[in-house]
């Protein structure tokens, strides 16, 4: 099935038959979610129990993608839960003040003592983890998979570069999100260009090479200069260099300190679904990463200081670096052969 998709791109508009629903999915958007993870928090699986008092004004950020109060993505995400908990559970308590913050735009904190408690009991459910999951997908997964479906984008790794460019900066057509960036990238081509993707892109009357897009787009976000995505770009550049453009099982990547590590399939991150090595972790300490104002799918112009204008870049100068995200799947390696090769020992005893 095919549409017709006409895109604005601020100097001309694209017209473009783009495959239905040619985004992300199974094997390759589970590795999407991982290795922005690494870059994001520092380890593979996501943080459903986060929670912390948000230090830009936005109220309490909690959860997979630092919902935050005062942006209303938090009340969304705990209506959500209300919806399968039948609307009796830790959150009742707060539902008057939520709204009240999410439709008035408010950063206080004010009557919402308990607020981190709740969440990370809530954290322990399957169903908290599914209502996280669902609108991490709605404002985050699905709006940048439909940029990729726009543009006609057909390599895992270009599908991939819209995901984490969406958490990054969010999904708004300023300048500074991904919107923006994909109209700032589209006006620097000029004529045909040429590539070896066996991918081409009609960009403003103009056959363009995909991963000759993809690398002006990686150029256009490395030039916003926020310092918190350069490993995540870093990582990308490497992935283009070893023409791994198709994800099927594994691709090699880089960390934050340029070590060579993989992400596989043979373990699952994708929201909503359980973790393999246990429960998702509950962390009672500062929040990892910071919402800014145009975070989600808002609009909103993020102005304001260089490195905190991306939608969940780290407020510190962690880069992702954690060899600790290596060593788990190293753990998690070895802990599967061990089973297997017990339960092939059973077999051959009975």
């Amino acid at each position: 099935m095919v549409k017709f998709v006409t895109l604005a791109t601020g100097l001309a508009t694209i017209s473009m038959l783009a495959t239905a629903h040619a985004g992300l999915s199974g094997c390759p958007k589970n590795l999407a979610f991982q290795l922005t993870n690494v870059f994001q928090i520092g380890q593979i699986h996501f943080e459903y129990g986060n929670c912390a008092k948000d230090n830009t004004g936005n109220g309490y950020a909690a959860g997979i993608a630092n919902f935050c109060t005062r942006t209303g993505d938090a009340w969304q995400v705990i209506q959500a839960y209300h919806n399968l908990t039948g609307g009796n559970d830790e959150f009742t308590q707060f539902d008057s003040i939520l709204k009240q913050y999410a439709e008035t735009n408010s950063g206080s904190t004010s009557g919402l003592d308990g607020y981190c408690n709740a969440w990370q009991k809530a954290s322990a459910s399957q169903k908290f983890w599914s209502a996280q999951g669902a609108i991490f997908d709605k404002l985050y997964f699905t709006p940048s998979q439909g940029f990729a479906d726009s543009l006609g984008l057909q390599l895992s790794v270009s599908q991939g570069q819209m995901y984490d460019a969406a958490i990054s900066h969010g999904t708004s057509n300023n300048s500074r999100s991904l919107g923006g960036m994909i109209q700032t990238t589209n006006s620097k081509f000029a004529n045909d260009t040429l590539g070896g993707s066996n991918s081409t892109l009609s960009i403003g009357g103009y056959q363009v090479d995909e991963i000759e897009w993809l690398k002006e787009f990686i150029n256009v976000r490395k030039a916003i200069g926020s310092k918190n995505n350069l490993a995540s770009i870093n990582s990308y550049n490497y992935i283009i260099n070893q023409t791994e453009y198709v994800w099927v099982h594994d691709i090699k990547v880089l960390n934050g300190q340029g070590e060579v590590g993989d992400v596989t399939c043979d373990h699952t991150y994708l929201p909503g679904e359980e973790p393999l090595l246990n429960t998702p972790p509950v962390s009672g300490g500062s929040s990892t990463r910071t919402n800014i104002d145009g975070e989600g799918t808002d609009g909103e112009d993020n102005t304001g200081d260089e490195d905190n204008t991306d939608g969940h870049s780290s407020d510190d100068d962690d880069d992702g670096s954690s060899s600790e995200s290596w060593a788990l799947l190293d753990v998690s390696r070895v802990l599967l052969t061990i089973a297997v090769a017990f339960i092939s020992a059973v077999l051959i005893v009975f």
